[in-house]
């Protein structure tokens, strides 16, 4: 627009103004600060057109040091203006009437014009700050994605899938000639996105101090709940056979040191690896493995400069993941996870017109891949096994008694039974003894679970018939 059609936009909207409705004031007040930047913009320009000519007028072109224009600068998405006048249009909450209550007051001039400015030729953006502490603090809530390679596609994201090497002797090759030693095999895998949404209510009773400690509320809120759905995405991915750990990388074990070093020589992949668990886990289970010589492997770590780390297994970092269930753990190279937000995140908010709730809702578009699917694996682990009997039975020779199991773990375990002398009594498959003459006999039962086996004695006395 000219300096002439701005003017008379203004003049159109000063009329205008004495009939409008509230709402339709705060549309016209919004164009009016960005006609009046676009304005003092072109008369800007204008004075410099202006003292440029005179200068060349007067023949002083490259004589003379060039004179100094003020530049009107933009408060954009990183400016405090932006920022807080975004927070204000956030914490609304409708009245029962139909209006509006602003219960971080009214936006101030420069916050309006701020706000003008940065959303004149596009949708509300995030603020800056605002959008680097959710980013940061997601990142923390959620270990995986923060560790795994990121890009940031609009579109076209694809896994380049490693699924085979046919590996040869090395070979000598001309000058300029590929090798052919090694021959990797690749698919390539499109990842289109999942959407994630999360949403956050302002009610009635809500009340704010300052815009200050609404963003901190606003952050903590959003961030938490966008976190648990990205690294849920990036578990269920590992999940996914197509996208994530190969087959043969996921494993049942026991918490043993044979079942920890089993895990690691199932990785094929360069660079730290990483142990990702929740507390319990880390504590109830990794933390209790004991090598061959009885010293613990998991080292508690209080230096680490991340509080996510709890410890190291044999150079391993262990990481503490809260998304991921009770007696699970992924091992391996986090950089092979590759994930992509498809857009940067999104917040808006409505009203309810029934419920005259405040819903802020935040948007991301993201997904994520295994680009190797043997660098990683999942290891489930079974709790330590258990096998309880009772330590005495008593039967009459030529009779049976049944020896009960009073605690079991796994549920469902085999459970074998023997007898320590036949002679004086058998015990089936079941459990079941039977006398054969007067005396005593130990009856064991035990159950193996992986690599660890566990046992429970009971002694039988078989009486005279």
């Amino acid at each position: 627009m000219t300096i002439e059609q701005i003017e008379a936009r203004l003049a159109e909207i000063a009329k205008l103004i004495e009939t409008a409705s509230t709402e339709e004031i705060e549309t016209l007040s919004h164009e009016v600060d960005g006609l009046v930047a676009e304005r003092d913009a072109l008369r800007a320009a204008e004075e410099t057109r202006a003292a440029v000519r005179t200068r060349v007028a007067s023949g002083a072109v490259g004589t003379a040091a060039a004179p100094v224009i003020e530049k009107k600068s933009g408060k954009g998405a990183d400016s405090p203006e932006y920022r807080s006048a975004w927070l204000k249009n956030m914490a609304v909450f409708r009245q029962q009437d139909g209006s509006e209550q602003r219960l971080l007051g009214d936006l101030t001039a420069e916050e309006r014009a701020a706000f003008t400015f940065t959303t004149a030729n596009t949708a509300s953006v995030v603020p800056t700050v605002t959008l680097n502490r959710i980013v940061e603090l997601v990142q923390s809530m959620s270990p995986m994605y923060d560790d795994a390679t990121k890009s940031g596609m609009t579109q076209g994201f694809a896994v380049p899938r490693h699924t085979a090497i046919a590996q040869g002797d090395a070979a000598v090759t001309d000058e300029g000639a590929a090798n052919d030693d090694e021959q990797d095999t690749f698919n390539l895998l499109t990842l289109t996105g999942v959407e994630i949404k999360k949403h956050i209510n302002i009610t009635r009773q809500m009340q704010w101090q300052s815009v200050d400690a609404f963003e901190d509320w606003l952050v903590q809120h959003i961030s938490a709940r966008i976190a648990v759905a990205k690294e849920g995405r990036v578990i269920s991915q590992l999940d996914n056979t197509t996208y994530g750990i190969a087959s043969g990388n996921k494993i049942a074990r026991t918490y043993t040191d044979a079942a920890v070093r089993e895990i690691l020589a199932k990785i094929k992949e360069t660079g730290t690896k990483v142990w990702y668990a929740n507390t319990a886990t880390i504590y109830n289970g990794l933390a209790g493995i004991k090598d061959g010589n009885g010293r613990p492997l998991f080292i508690n770590s209080t230096t680490e400069d991340d509080p996510l780390v709890a410890g190291r297994i044999y150079g391993g970092i262990v990481k503490t993941d809260e998304n991921i269930p009770d007696n699970t753990v992924y091992v391996g190279v986090p950089r092979s996870i590759l994930a992509n937000d498809f857009e940067a995140l999104f917040i808006a908010r409505d009203t309810s017109a029934t419920t005259f709730v405040t819903t802020i809702g935040g948007y991301s578009l993201f997904d994520a891949g295994l680009e190797n699917p043997l660098a990683f694996v999942k290891a489930t682990f079974a709790a330590d096994p258990v096998i309880a009997i009772p330590s005495t039975a008593t039967v009459a020779a030529g009779g049976t008694v049944q020896i009960p199991v009073v605690a079991l773990n796994p549920a469902g375990a085999t459970i074998t039974w023997t007898s320590g002398t036949v002679g004086k009594g058998t015990v089936d498959a079941n459990g079941v003894v039977t006398g054969v003459a007067a005396g005593t006999t130990v009856i064991t039962a035990s159950i193996t679970v992986g690599e660890t086996t566990v046992t429970d004695t009971c002694t039988v006395t078989v009486t005279s018939a």
